[in-house]
């Protein structure tokens, strides 16, 4: 009986436990980071990139040498009543939980915060563990999550961002890239210790740090590549 009064001190601990958990892995902290359509192809690619409520999502084809690919920017998030009764929504009611989830056309948002139908939409079917994601809003479609862009897809959104007068990759990624300038670029598994392996002109690398003269860098091609390149071979 003596320890009697640790039971509600037990219990408490626990519940604030729970909870903790239970705002950690909120649906929309669950969607945060980088998703490959599931249907991708050989010839088509898409990808979504999920930043806090906001999403961007671009489709490109590997025969496609144009700048003008679809590019889409919304804001997401869950709605706790049933949206289709209501012509509009303000994006100030979306919530991290709830049994709506609902994706704005972030263009149609006036600067109140409201937006009209149709230009927001609520799928059928939502699921999201964090790893894998499936909406069906009139057709299934499934996302895995990545670590990473590849780097033609990286590439191209960087492309797209100097002709839009936008920095997509640092507003949803919050990586900073480098461009290659040189027409072969040597990567060093070390400072002054040369590989074989290079890069090329037009090439868009991730910068880890810097160290003097020098950059570590990633690049994701057909393997993930890690390593140094010299500072005068980026801008």
């Amino acid at each position: 009986m003596k320890y009697s009064y640790l039971i509600p001190t037990i219990l408490n601990c626990l519940v604030s436990q729970i909870h903790g958990q239970v705002q950690k892995n909120s649906q929309l902290v669950l969607m945060q980071g980088i998703w490959e359509n599931t249907f991708n192809s050989d010839c088509e690619y898409s990808y979504t990139i999920i930043n806090g409520m906001s999403s961007l999502s671009l489709v490109y084809s590997n025969k496609q040498n144009s700048l003008n690919f679809p590019l889409t920017e919304s804001i997401e998030g869950f709605l706790t009543e049933n949206p289709e009764d209501i012509d509009s929504i303000n994006i100030k009611n979306l919530k991290e939980n709830g049994a709506y989830y609902t994706v704005i056309d972030k263009k149609y948002v006036n600067e109140n915060g409201w937006v009209h139908k149709p230009n927001f939409l609520t799928p059928e079917y939502f699921e999201c563990d964090g790893e894998n994601m499936s909406i069906n809003g009139g057709q299934l479609v499934e996302y895995v999550k990545i670590k990473r862009l590849p780097g033609a897809a990286l590439k191209l959104l960087y492309n797209r961002g100097k002709k839009d007068n936008r920095d997509y990759i640092k507003e949803y990624l919050q990586i900073e890239v480098g461009e290659i300038t040189s027409e072969k670029c040597v990567i060093y598994s070390e400072p002054g210790i040369p590989t074989k392996m290079y890069l090329i002109r037009g090439d868009i690398v991730t910068i880890i740090r810097e160290k003097e003269d020098w950059l570590n860098i990633e690049y994701l091609g057909t393997k993930l590549v890690k390593g140094w390149i010299k500072k005068s071979d980026v801008r």
